[in-house]
C-alpha cells in the first residue's frame, strides 16, 4: 500500500462466510474434547456477538462472546462485515471455574475457504484449534 493510500476493507457476507462463529465448532482443550453449537448476531460492521451451548468432555456449557473485525477495517453495511480477526469467548461452567478463550482467526476470503480459530485458554500456555465441525 502506498503512503497516504486509503485502506479498503474486504467485505464478507455475514450470512454465510465460513469464518463466522456460527453452527458446530470443535477442538481439544488441554486434552478435553470441546464441542460448541453457536449463533452469531451482527452488531456493527466491526463486531458481532456469539452465544450458544456446548460440552467440554461430558460437561454442559453455555457460551458467550464477542468477535471483532480487523482494527483497520471501517464499518460496513449490515449485510457485510470485515473478516473477523479476534474473538473472546467465555465457557460458562455450572459449579466450576469458567474458561475464557482468546482466539485468532485464519483462513481465506472465499466462501469455500477453510477457517480455523487458534484459541488460548486464560492461564494456560498451549493453544488449540477450533474448527468447523460436521453438522
Amino acid at each position: 500500500m502506498q503512503v497516504g493510500a486509503r485502506f479498503t476493507p474486504t467485505a464478507i457476507a455475514f450470512a454465510n462466510h465460513p469464518s463466522i462463529l456460527r453452527g458446530r465448532w470443535t477442538g481439544t482443550v488441554t486434552g478435553q474434547a470441546l464441542r460448541l453449537e453457536l449463533t452469531a448476531t451482527y452488531d456493527t460492521g466491526r463486531q458481532d456477538t456469539v452465544g450458544g451451548t456446548g460440552t467440554l468432555n461430558a460437561e454442559a456449557l453455555t457460551v458467550t462472546g464477542t468477535v471483532m473485525g480487523g482494527s483497520l477495517h471501517t464499518s460496513l453495511r449490515a449485510q457485510t462485515s470485515p473478516a473477523p480477526e479476534t474473538a473472546s469467548l467465555t465457557l460458562l461452567r455450572s459449579g466450576q471455574v469458567d474458561v475464557t478463550l482468546r482466539c485468532y482467526a485464519g483462513g481465506g476470503d472465499t466462501p469455500a475457504a477453510t477457517w480455523i480459530w487458534q484459541c488460548f485458554p486464560a492461564g494456560t500456555t498451549p493453544s488449540f484449534n477450533l474448527t468447523r465441525g460436521t453438522p
